[in-house]
């Protein structure tokens, strides 16, 4: 590919430099320092211009389509496809009658890929089980494979397919994502283990200095090596040219005597879902949102961070809670 045949590196219309934050800029080249080792230049507007963030249009510098993506604090003000839509339904089957959860998760691509991840550990299944005094954790998805397909369809999907958001499907037993225009020319279900093409390399690298991206092309074989030890059943995926789809099921869970579900009330699983979307929260910004009393979501907050679910920031009266890694 040629760069005038990326979609990625086009100049978006009617934006400016100004729309970029130049700040988020500073903050991921120190990124690409501490992680990656990166010892290019430190200015904002040249790293931008050197990895394909700004192109000339009419004898301005414009943001490109990676530009926008990476560093506009919106992206989706003039990418109406930027974000990640994720829907849960209680059933196999991605009907309407059968959703219960949907969100979408929009602005800068980093920020927006890490809130999509622990949405969906926070909405996948978890249990405990107590083994003598130790408390044995099962989870039914890794958060490896969460992240590596969740980049996988924002890096590699056709930002010139109009119209048609990324997606994630939650249902009981699997994940399915969703990346609009297919997998890249030259790879094939058949090769996707060997072939490294990306559709998007400038965006690549920015995700590689940003700490989510392996320049080797070793994401889709972490995943089926994860899956494997994990003793899942193999993924399914297909690949019609418009739609590239990878369908994960979800880890054997343990079902035997003594074993405690790690169950959630529909208020808890509430809060987790808000915590998700917003990255961090208080506990008024949460009851607010789900319209319950301030002390019942404090209440719930307690068990949540017991479980390990959520994480507490700062002082207790100024408290800031968001989902916990893992």
């Amino acid at each position: 590919m040629n760069d005038q045949q990326l979609t990625e590196r086009r100049p978006v219309a009617g934006t400016r430099i100004e729309d970029l934050d130049l700040d988020l800029v500073r903050r991921h080249i120190r990124t690409a320092v501490e992680r990656r080792g990166y010892e290019g230049t430190a200015d904002p507007i040249t790293y931008l211009q050197r990895y394909h963030c700004l192109a000339s249009d009419d004898d301005a510098l414009r943001p490109t389509i990676a530009g926008l993506l990476v560093f506009a604090a919106e992206p989706d003000r003039w990418l109406d496809t930027a974000g990640v839509d994720i829907a849960q339904f209680s059933g196999p089957n991605a009907h309407s009658t059968a959703m219960v959860f949907s969100r979408q998760i929009r602005g800068p691509i980093i920020d927006a890929i890490n809130r999509t991840v622990d949405l969906l550990w926070a909405r996948s299944e978890h249990r405990y089980r107590l083994e003598g005094a130790e408390r044995v954790e099962e989870h039914a998805f890794n958060t490896t494979v969460l992240r590596e397909l969740t980049v996988n369809t924002l890096c590699h999907r056709d930002w010139g397919l109009a119209g048609s958001v990324a997606r994630i499907e939650m249902h009981p037993g699997f994940i399915r994502w969703v990346t609009p225009g297919g997998l890249p020319p030259g790879v094939t279900v058949e090769n996707i283990r060997v072939a490294q093409v990306s559709r998007n390399p400038a965006l690549a690298q920015l995700l590689y200095h940003g700490g989510l991206v392996e320049k080797f092309g070793m994401g889709i074989d972490t995943v089926l090596d994860t899956l494997a030890s994990m003793g899942c059943e193999p993924p399914i995926y297909h690949d019609d040219a418009t739609f590239f789809t990878f369908h994960v099921f979800a880890r054997p869970m343990s079902d035997s005597p003594g074993t405690d579900d790690l169950t959630l009330t529909l208020r808890q699983e509430r809060i987790l879902a808000e915590i998700g979307g917003r990255r961090t929260a208080t506990s008024a910004d949460l009851a607010s949102a789900i319209s319950e009393a301030r002390r019942n979501v404090q209440r719930d907050l307690q068990i949540l961070l017991k479980l390990g679910l959520v994480q507490m920031e700062g002082p207790t009266t100024r408290a800031r809670y968001r989902l916990a890694r893992k």
